[in-house]
């Protein structure tokens, strides 16, 4: 496993991160031993842990964490969110959205509350999560979260754009205007926009902010694990994607055969791809597996040569040689 810093702090991460999401729901499929699963990441190399309080219910994407952090708190970077009210009723039934609370008191409170169930004084990263442009423009909420970091109940702050893909000038304006470390975003090799505009950003480019990709496989299109023929059961995260944007994407992978016949497998070479990016300090892998965490954390041990980051970058400005059938819309508050 290969290291990076976030941005211009103390703040050092494995090229690979583990995110609880899939541990603590059951939208990407059933993951039976949660525990083995979090110990094989540590075995593995990996650092940074990300998780939020909506993650499941009642912040058990936090609370499974108490075992682990128990005893290896000082070794990891530790994530967390802000943002929503997870006492809140989701907006519609099954994986729509929880109400966001982004008053500065509330804030306040949503950090006490996962500083109690994760059992830990301090957050290395906190992020606001999926947030709006009306937050990012609120100088008082930025202000409570500077007193919080004095207080040193947060180390460094963070934004992660979403749900889905989108969210240009939230991103923009939080890297341009606010005291962040991190920004999160929907990035792969072949979704690479708006990921491609914020690294081109000068407090990106020039390191004082850096990048995490999640997503990294495009719903598994770059995993080898489904195929265009394979029917995702209901509740199952991936049926929200676009039929057609997924059959643009299995064939424009087809394009990409040379950078996994030479000895890495498609799952690998789609994050090599994205690390092949020095914006990006870290990965999120979607993991519901032990095999998984051996199969991707390896990728940073093969990284793509100069000349296969060349072609794949040649490849995207022609995009894929493919003409779409579906162009994907860019989510937006703004």
């Amino acid at each position: 496993m290969r290291y990076r810093r976030f941005g211009e702090t103390d703040l050092e991460v494995s090229e690979i991160g583990f995110g609880t999401w899939t541990l603590a729901s059951d939208w990407w499929g059933k993951v039976e031993d949660k525990q083995g699963m979090l110990h094989a990441a540590l075995d593995a190399g990996i650092t940074f842990i990300d998780t939020a309080p909506v993650y499941g219910s009642e912040g058990v994407g936090e609370t499974l964490l108490v075992d682990i952090l128990k005893s290896h708190r000082d070794e990891l970077v530790l994530t967390t969110k802000c943002g929503y009210d997870i006492d809140a009723p989701r907006k519609f039934p099954g994986q729509s959205e929880r109400p966001q609370d982004w008053r500065p008191e509330s804030i306040r409170r949503q950090l006490e509350d996962s500083l109690t169930r994760l059992r830990t004084d301090h957050i290395d990263l906190y992020q606001l999560h999926n947030v709006r442009i009306e937050p990012v423009r609120d100088d008082a909420l930025w202000e409570e979260l500077e007193r919080l970091k004095t207080e040193g109940k947060i180390r460094e702050l963070g934004v992660a754009l979403g749900p889905a893909i989108g969210w240009v000038d939230e991103g923009l304006e939080s890297v341009q205007s606010r005291p962040i470390a991190s920004l999160q975003t929907v990035f792969n090799i072949l979704e690479q926009e708006p990921g491609l505009t914020f690294a081109a950003e000068p407090n990106v480019a020039e390191g004082r902010v850096s990048l995490i990709s999640r997503v990294p496989h495009a719903s598994d299109t770059l995993s080898g694990k489904v195929t265009p023929d394979t029917v995702f059961p209901e509740g199952d995260h991936r049926a929200h994607r676009n039929r057609e944007n997924m059959l643009d994407n299995f064939e424009k992978a087809e394009t990409l055969a040379f950078l996994w016949e030479s000895g890495r497998t498609i799952g690998q070479a789609a994050v090599a791809g994205i690390l092949a990016k020095p914006a990006f300090a870290t990965v999120l892998p979607t993991f519901v597996t032990v095999d998984e965490i051996h199969e991707y954390t390896a990728a940073s041990e093969v990284p793509l040569t100069a000349d296969e980051k060349s072609a794949l970058d040649d490849l995207w400005s022609r995009n894929f040689d493919h003409e779409d059938r579906y162009e994907m819309p860019l989510k937006s508050s703004a």
